[in-house]
């Protein structure tokens, strides 16, 4: 234990600065212990010197030499046992001297730096209050995450020790602003081998605690953002600059949005309370940091004075990301495979076309193509204008005839899915009603109802967050989807809620009855699931544990003079990594991409859990519809019993898309994999991204890999560059044999 602690004493807080780069320097220069001299080297020193004095004295003349010469050169010329003797003794003495000031100048160092390394909360977590640093252990003893916790007032903020009254915690620490900042420590429940610490913050008040963690020396899985590289989050790619971080926000971060961050070096931040507004930073001026605090911002007048947030540690990405995921956040629900909605394609139809042309022959035309060319047509989604006005709740009479000539006719056997939203116009038949009963929101000062422009009209928006209207919501939507009859269209058995709340168009502040926007969206999306067992979304925050589909968008992106598609695969990871099983791509838009780069996304989109196509798909060459029939078929036979069989990980918190690192997260190449996901554990998909490739490169984790198109067998952790993969070909790898998850990475 003296030993160990040594050891530690001599590591001291200097560890915090750079440590990679320190150990990386370490490796490389040779360690000086003093000037300690071993029994060759001082023999052969004596030698040379007893060689050096007997050649001073034979060059000189005779007459030159005296009887002091002459007794020195009988000195050199014999051997001196005696001298010798008391060389040696003095090598002792002062080697000893060397130890004994070297352990007080240790010694001396420590208490004048306050202290040593102690791992005050357990060998995983320890605070040094002078610098106000957080240190992150694995289980080597090495630090894998340092953080900087303080208010704005930084080091010049005086600490007193507290304890906490609650739980007799004496990691606690009050800041001169009165601000107190304590963590507890503990091993997940469950999972023996991942260590977390909650990091609390009271009393806040003037200042605001701004905690920054060191993210130069690992990759960083989590922020789905719009713009920039994000998987891996690569300080010297990305720049992100106090975003806020709720769902709806002006900076649209993503469609599937959490507050968790995952790192390769298997460390996890997340802040897991929904009700308190944070903002993050991700290398901000180029600081290297991941920062997480209060978001102000969002809400002038928030004084709760309380900011939680926790860190967790484990043997590796995988494992830690398994145990935090099924511990901090809610089961995914498993989807009845035998009413699974999104089975086949959802076919979606957008009216885009002037009122002089019938919506019965451009709907009917759409459904007629689909019928001709042999695809299924399950379920279809009508986005036209099937209300009078947006909170109605009830189809227009145009829309009601057209709908029931197909649904109840020819494609009877289909199913029919509707968007929603919170809007009412101020020209609804509902809006008299729910102004009356005070079923809107409203404005915090005055009482009135606020009302939004929502698609050229006054709209006010439905307080679904109150039991009347959540009442009256439920009636109007149970009178829609009343069976239908000859004389009634037929209800519709899905809803798809578009999400038109956002910061801009909802101030929070000036609303009487809610404090959390996702609150409006959250209660109307839950009602809705009871109505319906398929329901899509298309922002999803903290909705783990309902059964939706939550869509990912496709962006075109200009890549070395070529369009590429872009977002859809780290999108679609990331909301795999924060506990949204099922998602659904959405094609890019069509006036951005030719027939190739559309084909390019089916082939794609075919892997994911749910795919959804629109009308738009038959503006293209003809090619395109012939290859929609193959990939139909393709998904039907090899793709869809392969997501049926991976419905049971879901219960035990695994994504059906999973990064390339899942096979072997000692794998290091594939950290930085972007273009590549698995579905499964088994198959690997490296679709053509770019307009008019042929051919990419693409690299095989660990294990033993058949390629499908031919049968090949390749070796993994290699790269296979220039791979040919024409336009009418999908690049999917097969695992043959089990990884060596004890391998590194042999190819960089």
């Amino acid at each position: 234990m003296e030993e160990g602690s040594q050891k530690n004493d001599l590591k001291g807080e200097k560890e915090n600065d750079k440590l990679l780069t320190q150990a990386d320097q370490g490796q490389s220069q040779s360690r000086h212990y003093g000037n300690v001299v071993d029994k060759s080297s001082l023999e052969a020193k004596n030698s040379l010197d007893r060689s050096s004095l007997g050649s001073s004295l034979i060059n000189r003349s005779p007459s030159q030499k005296t009887s002091k010469d002459t007794y020195l050169q009988s000195l050199a010329e014999e051997e001196a046992p005696k001298a010798t003797c008391k060389k040696e003794a003095l090598k002792v003495f002062v080697t000893c001297l060397f130890v004994i000031i070297v352990v007080g100048v240790v010694v001396i160092w420590s208490f004048h730096e306050g202290r040593a390394k102690k791992h005050i909360g357990n060998q995983y977590f320890d605070f040094i209050e002078k610098k106000r640093v957080l240190n992150i252990y694995n289980e080597k003893d090495d630090i894998i995450l340092s953080g900087v916790i303080r208010t704005n007032l930084g080091e010049s903020d005086k600490l007193k020790n507290c304890i906490d009254e609650q739980t007799g915690n004496d990691l606690c620490y009050i800041f001169e602003d009165g601000a107190i900042f304590k963590f507890n420590p503990y091993t997940l429940q469950n999972y023996s081998s991942i260590h977390c610490a909650d990091l609390m913050w009271e009393n806040v008040q003037d200042t605001f605690p701004e905690d920054c963690f060191d993210i130069e020396y690992s990759y960083w899985y989590g922020l789905p953002n719009l713009e920039g590289q994000f998987w891996p989050l690569v300080p010297e790619k990305l720049s992100l600059n106090s975003l806020s971080y709720m769902p709806y926000s002006d900076e649209k971060l993503g469609h599937i949005l959490e507050n968790f961050w995952l790192s390769s070096s298997g460390t996890a931040v997340l802040a897991n309370d929904p009700q308190v507004p944070i903002t993050v930073s991700f290398n901000s001026g180029n600081n290297k940091k991941l920062c997480i605090s209060v978001d102000q911002s969002f809400m002038p007048g928030w004084r709760q004075g309380t900011f939680n947030y926790s860190v967790c540690v484990g043997p590796n990405i995988k494992e830690t990301f398994m145990a935090v995921r099924n511990y901090f956040f809610p089961p995914a629900p498993i989807i009845n495979s035998e009413s699974y909605d999104f089975e086949n394609i959802v076919w979606q139809y957008e009216n885009k076309y002037s009122n002089n042309i019938q919506l019965s022959d451009t709907f009917g035309d759409f459904l007629h193509k689909l019928n001709t060319i042999g695809l299924p047509i399950r379920m279809v989604q009508y986005n036209g204008e099937w209300e009078d006005s947006a909170g109605d709740f009830k189809f227009n009479t145009m829309t009601r005839n057209m709908l029931s000539h197909y649904f109840q006719g020819k494609y009877s056997t289909s199913r029919l899915l509707l968007p929603v939203n919170l809007a009412c116009s101020y020209l609804s038949e509902n809006f008299k009603e729910g102004a009356s009963k005070r079923l809107f929101v409203r404005d915090i000062h005055t009482g009135a109802l606020k009302t939004i422009l929502y698609q050229g009209e006054s709209c006010a928006l439905w307080d679904s967050t109150n039991p009347a209207t959540q009442t009256f919501l439920q009636e109007a939507l149970g009178i829609l989807q009343q069976s239908g009859t000859q004389e009634q269209t037929l209800y519709p058995q899905g809803f798809d809620f578009r999400t038109i709340i956002n910061n801009k168009a909802f101030p929070v502040a000036l609303y009487r009855n809610t404090s959390n926007v996702n609150a409006i969206n959250e209660h109307f999306i839950d009602f809705l699931l009871r109505l319906n067992k398929t329901f899509l979304v298309e922002t999803a925050y903290h909705m783990q544990n309902t059964s939706v589909f939550a869509e990912i968008p496709t962006l075109v992106s200009n890549i070395d003079g070529k369009k590429c598609l872009d977002y859809i695969i780290p999108a679609a990871l990331t909301a795999g990594l924060h506990g949204y099983p099922y998602i659904v791509t959405v094609a890019p838009s069509e006036d951005q991409v030719d027939h190739e780069l559309y084909l390019r996304w089916l082939q794609i989109a075919v892997f994911f859990p749910g795919l959804k196509v629109t009308n738009s798909v038959f503006n293209f060459h003809e090619i395109t519809a012939k290859m929609l029939k193959y990939l139909s078929d393709y998904r039907e036979n090899e793709i869809l019993p392969i997501i049926l069989d991976k419905f049971d990980d879901i219960e035990s918190g695994m994504p059906l898309l999973r990064p390339l690192w899942w096979v072997n997260p000692s794998d290091l190449v594939s950290f930085k994999i972007d273009s590549e996901f698995l579905l499964g554990n088994k198959t690997l998909v490296a679709p053509v991204l770019c307009h008019g490739e042929r051919a990419r490169d693409i690299y095989l984790p660990s294990g033993t890999w058949r390629y499908n198109q031919t049968g090949h067998l390749y070796t993994g952790q290699q790269w296979l560059h220039n791979f040919e993969v024409p336009l009418s070909n999908i690049a999917v790898f097969t695992l043959q044999s089990e990884p060596d998850l004890n391998e590194t990475t042999k190819h960089q």
